[in-house]
């Protein structure tokens, strides 16, 4: 699960989290009830959540029972969130063990999170691969990579420094894929910079987009049919 999703939060100290977590669990088991939790993990974008079974503790490792999809979606992350009525926050976990065929995860390394991703206003997709773009600001014209795109913006790493600040008002110009008849559709969308993190190659900038309802129907077609795509390359890996 990439850091941008979720923002730690330490209780007590990472060490004595991770150990009243525990505690909780192997309580949980022991009762007998409330055993069923929520694990939850991005897909390039795209929330995976499935109800899981808690099984037992062996040492500092929690082991549940996962949906085959969960599975596939834990090994390729290496992380999870963790959804259970015990607990007033969320918890993040790594992934020891993901097994599809045994439909089994094994978790540990525990901690509290506050999950980000759940304040966006729109799902956010990555875009596999990058798809071309421009940014036109003030007279100057920035190649780019669009990276992610939702109904309210996008993520782009510029070709070169991008010369950009936040606030910014900007022209993005996008070759959006058309993914069921395998065509691109060129975008215009004017634009607000919300973030720009600068780096060697290139900066990476995140946009707020303005669009009018041809621009709005481009992108929901393509979340739509992304988010159809996404779901069916999970279920061909859990076989």
């Amino acid at each position: 699960m990439e850091p941008n999703f979720y923002r730690p939060t330490v209780q007590t100290s990472p060490e004595q989290d991770s150990a009243e977590i525990l505690s909780s669990f192997r309580a949980l088991i022991k009762s007998g009830a409330g055993t069923r939790v929520k694990l939850l993990n991005y897909y390039k974008g795209l929330p995976i959540s499935y109800p899981a079974t808690l099984v037992e503790i062996s040492g500092q490792v929690l082991e549940l029972d996962v949906h085959p999809q969960q599975a596939v979606a834990l090994g390729l992350s290496g992380r999870t969130c963790i959804k259970c009525g015990t607990f007033s926050q969320t918890l993040l976990a790594d992934v020891k063990d993901a097994d599809v065929r045994r439909m089994m995860a094994s978790l540990h390394n525990f901690c509290y999170v506050d999950l980000m991703a759940e304040q966006r206003a729109s799902l956010r997709l990555e875009l596999d691969p990058p798809c071309e773009a421009e940014i036109i600001a003030s007279g100057h014209t920035v190649a780019a990579q669009a990276l992610d795109v939702s109904l309210g913006g996008f993520s782009m790493l510029s070709a070169q420094a991008s010369q950009l600040a936040k606030r910014d008002e900007v022209l993005l110009k996008v070759m959006m894929p058309n993914l069921l008849h395998n065509t691109v559709t060129p975008l215009e969308v004017p634009a607000t910079v919300v973030d720009v993190a600068c780096g060697n190659d290139g900066d990476l900038c995140r946009f707020s987009i303005s669009s009018d309802a041809q621009a709005e129907g481009v992108l929901s077609r393509f979340i739509f049919q992304r988010q159809v795509d996404l779901i069916r390359e999970l279920k061909e890996m859990s076989g």
